[in-house]
C-alpha cells in the first residue's frame, strides 16, 4: 500500500506506535508527513511544514516509543528540533548551528537522552537530556566524517558510522553515554620545587555527592614534553577520596590526568590539574655587624636560581627598618639592586640616626625559579 505520495529521492522514515512520519528529501523546504497506521487503511494526519519551520536538507529522524514525540536532524536551522507529532507543532530544541550541519538523531533509555551526530563542525556526537536539552556529554572524532543516519542506541552506549580520507567506513563505540554520570575532582599546590614531592588528592562521586566506594583510577603524568607517565596503584577509598605523591622531574608545567572507566551503574569520568615545578633559589646577604651614623655601610650577597645565577636583568627589593631601643621606626624600601652576570650583588646605605638597622632583601623569582629572600643586620652607633 502507497504512503506518503510520490518522492523524487529517497525519503526518511521513522515509525513507532501508531504513528509512521515520511520526510521528504528532495525538496528544498524539507516537509514531514505524519501518517497515523494503527487502522485497516493509511491515514494522512497532516503535514510538518518545512517551510514555516525552516527546515532545509532533511537527514534522519526518530520517533519516541509512543510516537507521539518526533526528533529531527536537517542542516539547517541548524540545531536539532523536537515537534508534536498530534498537532504538528514544534516543542523544543537542541543545541544550535555552531556545533556543525545536524545528520543523525537517535534516542536512548525509553526516549530519556536524544543523542545528536553532526558533520563538519567542531563536535560529532553529543547527547541531550530528552526533557529539559541540557547537553550531557560530547565527543568528537577529528579524522572523520559522521555520516547522515549514522547514530543508534544499544543499551546505554551508542554507535556511530563514520567515513575517514581514505572512504574507509568505521564504527565508533561510545560507551555509557546513556548511564547517570559521575564527577571526580583532582586538586593539587598551585607550584612545586623540582626534586619535591607533592601530594594530588581528590573524590569521586555520584552527581548528589554520595560517594561511589573503592573504584581503581588510571592516573598519568603529562610533562611539558608531552609524553604520558603512568602512576599505578591509586584506588578511592569508601567515601570516595584518594590521594597520591609524586615527584616532578624536571621544571616546567606538568599536568596529572585522573580517569575512571566507569561501570554497569555510572558513567566514566575525568579530570586533571596542572603544577608549576620550578627551582629552588638562594639569596645571601653579607655585611658588618656595626657602623656609625654619617658613615657609608656596604652590603653583598649571592643570588643562585637552581644552583646558577638567574637570568639578565634580575633586581632586588630591598627594604630597611630601623629600630630605636624597642621602639621601631618607619620602614623604606630602597631603591632597586641590580644583580650582575654571576649572580652576585652589591649596595650601599648610610644611616641617619643611632638604632638597629634590619635590611631584607626580597627577589620576585621568575618562570623556572622560585623566589628567595635574606636578612641582615647592623648596630649603628
Amino acid at each position: 500500500m502507497a504512503v506518503g505520495g510520490e518522492h523524487l529521492r529517497a525519503p526518511v522514515l521513522a515509525a513507532a506506535g501508531d504513528t509512521l512520519v515520511v520526510g521528504r528529501t528532495s525538496l528544498h523546504h524539507a516537509d514531514m508527513l505524519v501518517h497515523d497506521v494503527g487502522g485497516a487503511t493509511p491515514q494522512l494526519r497532516g503535514t510538518i511544514d518545512g517551510k514555516k519551520w525552516r527546515m532545509d536538507y532533511l537527514r534522519d529522524l526518530a520517533l519516541t516509543s509512543d510516537g507521539t514525540t518526533l526528533f529531527s536532524a536537517a542542516d539547517t536551522p541548524g540545531h536539532f528540533t523536537r515537534y508534536d507529532t498530534t498537532t504538528l507543532a514544534a516543542t523544543g530544541t537542541y543545541g544550535d548551528g555552531w556545533d556543525g550541519y545536524p545528520s543523525a538523531v537517535a534516542l536512548g533509555s525509553g526516549g530519556a537522552y536524544v543523542a545528536a551526530g553532526r558533520q563538519w563542525g567542531s563536535t560529532d556526537l553529543t547527547l541531550y537530556d530528552a526533557a529539559t536539552g541540557a547537553a550531557m556529554f560530547a565527543a568528537d572524532q577529528p579524522d572523520a566524517e559522521l555520516l547522515a543516519d549514522g547514530v543508534a542506541f544499544s543499551g546505554p552506549d551508542v554507535f556511530v558510522l563514520l567515513r575517514n580520507s581514505a572512504d574507509r567506513l568505521l564504527l565508533w563505540r561510545v560507551t555509557g553515554v546513556a548511564l547517570p554520570t559521575s564527577n571526580l575532582t583532582v586538586t593539587a599546590p598551585a607550584r612545586t620545587y623540582v626534586g619535591s614531592p607533592l601530594t594530588v588528592e581528590g573524590r569521586l562521586t555520584r552527581t548528589d555527592g554520595k560517594a561511589l566506594g573503592l573504584k581503581p583510577l588510571a592516573v598519568t603524568r603529562r610533562p611539558v614534553d608531552g609524553t604520558k607517565e603512568p602512576i599505578t596503584g591509586v584506588r578511592t577509598q569508601k567515601d570516595g577520596t584518594f590521594t597520591f605523591e609524586d615527584t616532578p622531574p624536571d621544571i616546567g608545567e606538568v599536568t596529572y590526568l585522573v580517569f575512571w572507566d566507569g561501570d554497569d551503574h555510572y558513567r566514566r569520568s575525568s579530570a586533571s590539574v596542572t603544577v608549576t615545578v620550578r627551582h629552588r633559589s638562594t639569596l645571601t646577604m653579607d655585611g658588618p655587624q656595626s657602623g656609625v651614623v654619617g658613615t657609608a655601610m656596604e652590603l653583598t650577597g649571592v643570588l643562585m636560581a637552581g644552583g646558577k645565577p638567574p637570568s639578565p636583568g634580575a633586581t632586588l627589593t630591598v627594604q630597611r627598618s630601623v629600630y630605636v631601643g624597642n621602639v621601631s621606626g618607619r620602614s623604606v624600601k630602597l631603591p632597586p639592586v641590580s644583580v650582575n652576570a654571576d649572580g652576585t650583588y652589591t649596595f650601599t646605605d648610610t644611616p641617619a640616626i643611632a638604632g638597629t638597622y634590619s635590611y631584607l632583601a626580597l627577589w620576585s623569582g621568575e618562570a623556572t625559579a622560585g623566589p628567595a629572600k635574606a636578612t641582615h643586620q647592623i648596630m649603628v652607633e
